[in-house]
């Protein structure tokens, strides 16, 4: 047992720094999760469509997209704790401007647009800097560990973010979550400047210095010269398209098909966060596979084929919240060994730069998904399934009908189009590399 208690204490020490900034940007995210999940119910009641509420998100990641690119090259260069210092300011200023405008009536859905480009932006440097900095923070024997401890923090904000936001928005409206968002903020920034060290990545600066373009196309060319990392980040970004039109008719279609029934819209999206938390406590104590490959085509196969089906065939919020659930366990094993094998494949003196690449790419595939996810409910799906048209009789045989039932269709079809394409991508050669 004394022995069992020192080898504890030994890796609580080893991940001292990655668990204070764990918890502290965990805290950060809640409080913005709270704020955007509260914007697309205001969204969604002002203006009672699925495509503004895409634009929304589109206008976040589109910036986010375009800049990661050129981001990379500063990223590797600077103060990673510097870069997400002043992203995480920038955003929180944003919060503020917000909550002025709410305080005088006149926040608009025009002024959120701007907004979010402004929080794209901050992202393209955040998110490549906050994991190259939990490269360098974390023993390569803790990867896949520390992978499961994101994701359960991911999956708990899931879970609690959707009841906590409902109840606040309905009793106290957006002014206080976007109080609380602000007070997150400062227990972040502080846990991030007063007791995180992140050291600087000395190898980058003693090389040869070469122009921004230069540093930028190094982690494009990584990427096209090693053929399993490419195929791998073609696939991921395949399964980002499908997320993406399935984020952005999640919430439109249970609301559509309960009549704006923000409690059973709560409890679905929560089931998506225990169905993460449950996959995260697996990944964390299960000994890592010796197929990383294999786990997340396995894992990802199935929720798309459980979880997208049931949520388009499925009528009720019992149906509904297994469906999330299932589908949702699987994914922090998907999230996880994409995240060590890039980590390991990768060497961490062009971390920024690839990862950034990576996201340039991999990413364009979620702005193509809200955009279609949009198009798709608005203009295809849903006026077929309000049509007195044959084709609506077949389908509402599968999805019923009424207001919702297009959104459903499209559930069906993403889940059946990325099991199919699962199976494809799955007897790629240079994937089934990464193994090696």
């Amino acid at each position: 047992m004394k022995i069992k208690n020192i080898k504890q204490f030994e890796i609580l020490k080893e991940l001292k720094d990655f668990l204070i900034l764990w918890i502290s940007q965990s805290l950060s995210q809640f409080g913005s999760s709270m704020t955007s999940f509260a914007i697309i119910i205001w969204g969604f009641e002002k203006h009672d469509s699925v495509l503004s509420i895409s634009l929304l998100m589109i206008c976040s990641l589109l910036p986010s997209i375009l800049l990661s690119y050129l981001a990379g090259t500063f990223i590797d260069k600077w103060n990673k704790k510097l870069i997400m210092l002043i992203s995480d300011t920038i955003a929180a200023i944003c919060s503020v401007f917000m909550l002025i405008l709410l305080i005088n009536n006149r926040l608009e859905i025009s002024y959120l647009y701007s907004i979010n480009i402004i929080l794209g932006l901050m992202n393209a440097f955040q998110s490549p800097a906050s994991s190259v900095a939990i490269t360098m923070i974390v023993p390569k024997k803790h990867y896949m560990k520390i992978s499961g401890l994101q994701s359960l923090s991911s999956s708990m904000i899931t879970t609690f973010t959707p009841l906590i936001a409902t109840a606040v928005y309905a009793f106290g409206g957006m002014k206080v979550i976007l109080v609380i968002d602000l007070s997150t903020f400062f227990m972040a920034v502080i846990a991030l400047l007063l007791c995180v060290k992140i050291p600087n990545c000395e190898s980058y600066k003693n090389k040869q210095k070469s122009s921004a373009l230069e540093d930028c196309l190094n982690g494009v060319y990584y990427i096209f010269k090693n053929k399993s990392i490419l195929y791998l980040i073609i696939f991921m970004g395949f399964v980002n398209l499908i997320a993406s039109i399935y984020n952005c008719n999640l919430t439109p279609m249970i609301l559509a098909r309960t009549n704006n029934d923000k409690m059973i819209l709560g409890v679905v999206t929560s089931f998506v966060g225990i169905g993460g938390i449950i996959g995260s406590i697996l990944i964390t104590i299960k000994k890592p596979s010796k197929s990383k490959v294999n786990t997340i085509f396995n894992s990802i196969t199935f929720s798309f084929l459980i979880c997208n089906t049931l949520l388009g065939t499925g009528r009720n919020v019992y149906i509904w919240s297994f469906a999330v659930l299932a589908g949702h366990i699987t994914i922090p094993f998907l999230t996880g060994n994409v995240n060590t094998i890039m980590r390991t494949k990768v060497p961490i003196d062009i971390q920024g730069r690839v990862f950034s690449a990576r996201n340039t790419l991999q990413y364009a595939t979620i702005l193509i998904g809200y955009i279609l996810g949009g198009i798709l409910a608005d203009k295809c799906f849903e006026p077929i399934m309000a049509s007195n048209s044959n084709l609506k009789q077949i389908l509402s045989i599968i999805v019923g009908d009424g207001k919702g039932s297009g959104m459903a269709v499209t559930f069906v079809i993403i889940g059946v189009v990325g099991f199919a394409v699962c199976w494809m991508f799955r007897r790629n050669k240079h994937i089934q590399a990464l193994d090696d």
